[in-house]
């Protein structure tokens, strides 16, 4: 009888701690449940345009010559803007001393796990022959998402045109390449070596191209490489080639 006494013990004390141990993993599941839908709801709203730059950014568009004051008055480091039409590409474009900073900054230099679109600080702003400009692909469309789009030939063709504001001028842009190359690629994103040689950075990016237009590249063209991140963001990047001329 006493055996039976101590093997109910046992048991009713292994049902309570298999109760507890299923409790504790229901929490648990249910925590990072909703830890993963507020995150992905922080990602989403961070990557989002306030409605004082977006104030600032129609102030830019609608002037006849290139003013920055109400985004500067915003963060100093912004240098610029960049709308490719018809697509979600419609950023700032900021600036630091490194390429980390706006990697986990936004537009006002607070912390946002989406980031912002910077140029690379090799740059001269945007002044250079050939500059590179960095965003995230975000899952929602936003940021350089639509780069990735043009994977597509159709939507190369048809997607060719837009405008870069920098603190000097406003530039026509043209769409002219597109690739997706190997993150050991390096050779295009080799500032010091391309910066001042447009054509000699054209060539580079010629020998990765997916598609090309055919527009001439000359000395003394501007070029922007807008890159981000492809589906397979550990080995590839999605780059598109821009032709910027005065407008």
């Amino acid at each position: 009888m006493k055996k039976d006494s101590v093997a109910d013990g046992i048991r009713d004390f292994i049902e309570k701690l298999v109760e507890l141990v299923i409790g504790a993993v229901f929490l648990w599941m249910l925590f990072v449940g909703v830890y993963a839908f507020v995150d992905a709801h922080g990602v989403t709203e961070s990557g989002k345009l306030g409605d004082d730059v977006k104030a600032a950014a129609e102030e830019l568009k609608t002037q006849s010559d290139s003013k920055m004051d109400g985004l500067k008055a915003i963060n100093n480091e912004i240098i610029g803007w960049i709308t490719i039409n018809d697509t979600q590409i419609d950023q700032p474009i900021m600036q630091a001393k490194d390429n980390t900073k706006y990697l986990t900054r936004d537009y006002s230099g607070n912390f946002s796990t989406s980031g912002g679109v910077f140029v690379d600080y090799r740059n001269n702003k945007l002044e250079d022959e050939y500059s590179i400009i960095y965003g995230h692909r975000m899952k929602d469309g936003l940021m350089f998402s639509d780069v990735t789009k043009y994977v597509d030939e159709t939507y190369f063709r048809a997607h060719s045109t837009g405008t870069v504001y920098t603190e000097t001028k406003k530039y026509k842009a043209e769409v002219i390449g597109f690739s997706v190359i190997n993150v050991a690629s390096t050779d295009i994103y080799a500032i010091e070596k391309l910066q001042n040689n447009s054509v000699l950075a054209k060539a580079a990016f010629d020998r990765h191209a997916m598609y090309l237009s055919d527009t001439e590249v000359k000395a003394g063209d501007k070029l922007i490489l807008l890159s981000t991140c492809d589906n397979d963001a550990r080995f590839k990047r999605d780059v598109l080639l821009l032709k910027i001329v005065s407008d």
